[in-house]
């Protein structure tokens, strides 16, 4: 049976914290910042007696891009507890798989969950209240809301830590946290790639004319290799981004190139 260093108390700091986990939110990777805010207890509580050098390894791990939505972000940051506290730096790897893994899933559910389900049905419901003059109608919307949306963060941070723990006991044994890793990173790069169409958009404004005819470059590409332009983007600023590049700079050089591109004829919106 593996030691478990958390209790009440811990989770409780947490939870308070996962209030605060969308407020310092950046383009270059996302929630990282409030990742590391909600879950900065676990890694006091773990690597408290171990050295600053312990400390700050375990802090740059999750400094890295993550970004979920915030109602089910407790969940993974119960299991990323557990894991630290029973593999800590030693079982990084499996722990950032996990932790990648989980969030793109998690992110879909809580879009449908909450901003296409529970909200709709609060607002409503206020709403039918408000039209007759009743005050009250933004107040029962906004408590129903956060009564159930409160109620999902605490449980599925409690859920997530219990949950973290039984796997890790369960897999230890049968040597199936490996294999779970390994998926778990697959599905997180596969997420990714999917997000390259949705998030990067490169249209041509070069046109051929002839009489009537009218042949558009970005036609003729897209029929031949759909969302080819964004992805050889995507793989320039990924290599570059792999030899050292600031990110930082390299976002303002895209502003600066596609305004110049735009201006030029080159790109259009």
């Amino acid at each position: 049976m593996m030691k478990k260093v958390f209790g009440k108390k811990e989770l409780n700091q947490i939870f308070v914290r996962s209030f605060f986990y969308g407020s310092s939110w950046n383009y270059e990777r996302m929630q990282n910042l409030g990742f590391l805010y909600t879950i900065l207890p676990t890694l006091k509580k773990v690597y408290g007696n171990a050295g600053e050098k312990e400390m700050s390894k375990a802090m740059k791990r999750h400094l890295e891009f993550f970004n979920t939505h915030q109602s089910t972000a407790p969940f993974i940051i119960g299991v990323t507890s557990a894991m630290e506290e029973q593999g800590g730096n030693d079982k990084s790897d499996a722990t950032t798989g996990i932790k990648i893994g989980l969030m793109g899933p998690l992110a879909g559910l809580g879009d449908s969950l909450i901003w296409l389900t529970l909200v709709p049905i609060c607002m409503s419901l206020g709403a039918s209240y408000a039209k007759e003059g009743n005050p009250l109608g933004l107040v029962i919307a906004l408590v129903l809301f956060n009564v159930l949306n409160i109620a999902l963060k605490y449980f599925g941070l409690h859920k997530g830590y219990t949950s973290g723990s039984e796997l890790i006991e369960q897999s230890s044994s049968k040597g199936t946290l490996e294999r779970i890793t390994n998926m778990a990173v697959a599905l997180g790069l596969i997420l990714v790639g999917g997000l390259i169409p949705q998030m990067v958009s490169v249209n041509l404004g070069f046109k051929f004319v002839q009489g009537d005819l009218t042949i558009s470059l970005q036609e003729m590409i897209d029929g031949i290799f759909p969302k080819l332009l964004p992805l050889l983007v995507t793989l320039g600023m990924f290599k570059l981004v792999r030899k050292g590049k600031s990110p930082v700079l390299m976002i303002f050089g895209i502003m600066i190139i596609s305004i110049l591109l735009v201006l030029a004829g080159v790109l259009v919106q």
